[in-house]
């Protein structure tokens, strides 16, 4: 027998089991003949009932869930915008303890870029000579030297950042007082040059700029010496100096005239 000649029955004994219960319904003495009759009936009418409960409850519960999903993935969201808030009035307030204690202030700026060229380590900044801004000024941040100022248009300009190999600065170390040269090196941290073997060189000593070299004043804290080695040095020793901010977290930067 087909599964359409099935069904067929199948509604057709219900349907008439429920006509039959219609006619009974009022007569007493079909009363037996009723109960026999309805309890398949009403069965498969409680189950019906019951799975449309279960499948309404399972359907609620996941628009439940996917609201709260909804809700939490917002919340999350707000809290990071709060975070990112607090740290950039942290690090504008910083940035204003600069301007207010600087005489050499020029400009503030936020890094919008990061340099085109990829021969050189350089960032961009959104502004330039109409805010002051003039070639090879100090840039900083409340940790130190940042770079200086490479090339520059009227709304922007290019920073040479302290890790090029191009950067140079007159520095002094902050304790003994000798003086050398701080480069970069590309990486993380900087070489510092021309000095000789017979000087007495201690790591974690700061090195700050010597203002010798005419660009950048004297006194910015530039870095920390992080490694000496003078054995089997003819000249000068290999000094690396680690510099105190870090260029890949900049985001906001003080420019300094002269």
């Amino acid at each position: 027998m087909s599964k359409g000649k099935k069904r067929f029955i199948i509604l057709f004994v219900l349907s008439l089991a429920a006509l039959t219960l219609v006619t009974c319904r009022h007569d007493r003495k079909s009363s037996f003949l009723f109960r026999a009759l309805s309890y398949p009936y009403d069965v498969l009418n409680n189950l019906t009932s019951r799975m449309s409960t279960a499948s309404k409850d399972h359907w609620n519960a996941f628009e439940e869930n996917r609201r709260l999903k909804r809700d939490l993935t917002a919340a999350l969201l707000e809290k990071q915008r709060c975070v990112e808030i607090l740290q950039e009035n942290k690090r504008l307030k910083e940035l204003l303890s600069l301007k207010e204690h600087s005489l050499k202030y020029a400009a503030s700026a936020k890094v919008i870029a990061r340099g085109y060229d990829k021969l050189l380590h350089t960032m961009i900044l959104d502004k330039g000579k109409n805010s002051g801004i003039k070639k090879d000024m100090a840039v900083i941040t409340a940790k130190g030297l940042a770079g200086k100022i490479y090339s520059v248009k009227d709304d922007s300009s290019e920073v040479l950042l302290l890790r090029d190999p191009n950067f140079s600065a007159a520095v002094r170390l902050q304790n003994s007082r000798r003086e050398g040269v701080v480069s970069g090196t590309g990486y993380r941290y900087s070489l510092l040059k021309y000095i000789p073997p017979e000087e007495e060189v201690e790591k974690g000593e700061p090195a700050v700029t010597s203002g010798l070299d005419g660009i950048f004043p004297p006194g910015l804290p530039v870095g920390v010496i992080n490694y000496v080695r003078k054995e089997g040095i003819e000249f000068f020793q290999d000094i690396r100096v680690l510099p105190f901010q870090d260029d890949t977290t900049l985001e906001e930067v003080v420019v300094l005239g002269k």
